[in-house]
């Protein structure tokens, strides 16, 4: 082999490698000019609305009022306060001064007005307190009934002691709901809601035909035990005989009617 062959031969390789690098910095001059190519895109707008949050609320439309509703009593007179009149009684004015017998039964007047307003509200309403009711009197039994405008909706039913024990439960009105299926399982107040009793008052579920209605929960302490199960005195239920509870209270501190939101009940919940 020849000088100038070896010459050539060298000429060859380092021409190979400028081309090799000089396309390597073409392509790397290539990338970092992409990012001012323009690509494609598209927009629309759309309307947009407002959500609004709904209401629950509980409020005392009177003071409590008590009632002494002895159905032996021919004084037993006047309409127990926003209720139909089924069990009439005279007014107690003060509920501390006042004594019970054997034989005799009170009632306790609460008027609220309830506002439930929502697509998808439905709400129990329960009495707290009577967990820490101070039960002193053998023989006492308490039962309450509930009444919407001057009709019974809920008759007469021993009244729960748990604190989560529901008195009835109350669906929000389907108006403006658009597709929204009705709640209720035992109809619409004012219209075809019928009155409840039993256990069945503690799992009913009425619907309210507007955002806000007058309730009426009357709870009754009677100083006997009803063994027919009309809840009325009578010659043949049990009281107590002797005198060992004489001058002892029953305290029932401070009751509280509540209202509380829940999603485990109701038509369309599951």
């Amino acid at each position: 082999m020849t000088n100038n062959d070896q010459i050539l031969v060298v000429t060859e390789e380092k021409k190979r490698r400028r081309g090799l690098l000089w396309v390597a910095a073409g392509a790397v001059a290539l990338l970092a000019g992409g990012s001012t190519f323009a690509l494609w895109s598209a927009s629309d707008t759309f309307s947009g609305g407002t959500i609004t949050a709904g209401d629950l609320n509980i409020a005392q439309l009177h003071d409590t009022s008590f009632w002494d509703v002895s159905n032996d009593r021919a004084d037993a007179t006047e309409i127990v306060g926003a209720t139909d009149g089924s069990q009439l009684g005279h007014k107690i004015d003060d509920v501390t001064t006042w004594r019970v017998a054997p034989g005799d039964k009170m009632a306790a007047s609460f008027e609220t007005t309830v506002t439930l307003d929502g697509d998808n509200l439905v709400a129990r309403l329960g009495l707290d307190g009577l967990q820490d009711l101070e039960s002193n009197i053998s023989g006492m039994n308490y039962s309450y009934e509930v009444y919407y405008g001057d009709k019974l909706l809920v008759t007469e039913t021993a009244l729960p002691t748990s604190a989560d024990a529901p008195l009835m439960y109350l669906a929000a009105t389907t108006n403006g709901q658009a597709a929204g299926l009705d709640d209720a399982t035992n109809g619409i107040l004012g219209s075809t809601a019928a009155a409840v009793d039993g256990v069945a008052a503690q799992k009913a579920v009425f619907g309210m035909p507007t955002t806000s209605e007058k309730f009426n929960v009357v709870i009754y302490a009677s100083f006997y035990k009803d063994l027919d199960g009309d809840f009325r005195y009578q010659p043949t239920d049990t009281t107590v005989t002797d005198r060992i509870d004489v001058n002892l209270a029953d305290t029932l501190g401070t009751l509280t009617l509540k209202l509380s939101q829940v999603r485990d009940a109701g038509q369309q919940f599951s």
